[in-house]
């Protein structure tokens, strides 16, 4: 069985047009020899065969760079559209990274990472078990604190019938807007304990500290506590320990709605950077350019100005913000535009971090 585990840091990104958009800008190879994708299918973002569709060009993208990415179809199980029986989604793309895309495609069969959450059912473990072993490349077991006892972990293992060292551990906190010294505990505690049944291929702990939606408008900062309890974690012995984030999302998949105001989450050391403005009011008249295409050229110009901006070779998406603030560029009133730019920006920023 192939194996995974040679990365360092880790990221969570919606099967959403903005990270499609950023995972096929990538580059540079060494943003993704670096960092390991775990996509989420959604079930508010785009139709099921449009997710499907970017899942599966990402995948062959990203596998010809050197990089299996992670799926996790947990939160659509059932849902219409996604396929149906325990693997659901993660089997129709299975299916579908079987054949060629054209006569001239050789990178086939596409291999992924199915993840395989602590809430499965008992049906539901072997047949993810089976899907991990006849995919050739094992799987990734994502639990949250609760399911973070060994005995819990054991259970699911015999289940599942995956070796650990086939695995990639995440141990998943979910969203910590800040860090007392009882959640560093309650995270090095659920480490512990879960890597008791080990060893595994890789550890990760994953947490985000975006809040739901951002309350101000112009520039500030907010502290990356996802990025501080994994440094305190290190600190601590667990040098081997993997960083894993959200990207530039909240950790709870929303409703999803249309904002009126346009936002940059831009991730600086130690720190998020975000840049906010709302979109002018449409007076009817006639313009060359959106009103949202506008704002976005104003986000863009204050993370420009600021000291936290990482200059136009650090990635696509830092290259797009200069263009944007200084009236170039194209595209700019979509809404997946501001996140493909954040989310671009973010991996070279994982891949610098784990440099």
């Amino acid at each position: 069985m192939s194996t995974s585990g040679g990365f360092e840091a880790l990221v969570v990104l919606r099967a959403k047009q903005g990270e499609f958009a950023a995972l096929h800008a990538v580059d540079e190879r060494a943003h993704v020899e670096r960092v390991q994708p775990l996509l989420e299918f959604i079930p508010n973002g785009s139709t099921p065969a449009g997710q499907l569709d970017g899942a599966e060009a990402v995948a062959r993208r990203l596998h010809g760079l050197g990089r299996t990415i992670m799926v996790d179809a947990a939160e659509v199980t059932g849902a219409p559209g996604f396929g149906a029986g325990p693997v659901g989604a993660l089997g129709e793309l299975a299916d579908r990274l079987a054949h060629p895309v054209d006569l001239f495609d050789e990178q086939v069969p596409v291999p992924f990472l199915p993840v395989v959450r602590g809430t499965a059912t008992a049906a539901e473990l072997p047949v993810l078990g089976r899907l991990c072993q006849e995919l050739g490349a094992g799987g990734a077991l994502r639990i949250g604190t609760a399911a973070a006892d060994r005995d819990v972990v054991e259970r699911l293992l015999d289940r599942l019938r995956v070796v650990p060292a086939d695995l990639d551990l995440i141990v998943d906190l979910g969203y910590l807007p800040e860090l007392p010294a009882r959640v560093v505990d309650r995270a090095a505690a659920a480490v512990g304990a879960a890597t008791g049944c080990g060893p595994f291929r890789s550890v990760s702990v994953l947490s985000g500290s975006i809040p739901r939606s951002l309350d101000r408008t112009s520039l500030w900062e907010q502290p990356r506590v996802e990025e501080r309890l994994w440094r305190w974690l290190v600190e601590d012995g667990r040098t081997d320990l993997r960083l894993g984030d959200y990207g530039i999302a909240h950790p709870v998949i929303g409703e999803g709605y249309r904002s009126k105001h346009v936002a940059l989450r831009y991730s600086c050391p130690d720190h998020w950077l975000y840049s906010r403005e709302r979109e002018p009011v449409a007076d009817g008249a006639v313009e060359a350019e959106s009103g949202r295409a506008r704002t976005v050229r104003s986000v863009c110009r204050n993370l420009v100005e600021s000291d936290g901006y990482a200059g136009p070779e650090f990635s696509w998406g830092d290259r797009e913000i200069l263009d944007a603030a200084e009236g170039r560029g194209s595209g700019l009133g979509a809404t997946s535009k501001p996140p493909a730019l954040a989310t671009s920006h973010h991996l070279a920023y994982l891949a610098a971090h784990a440099a």
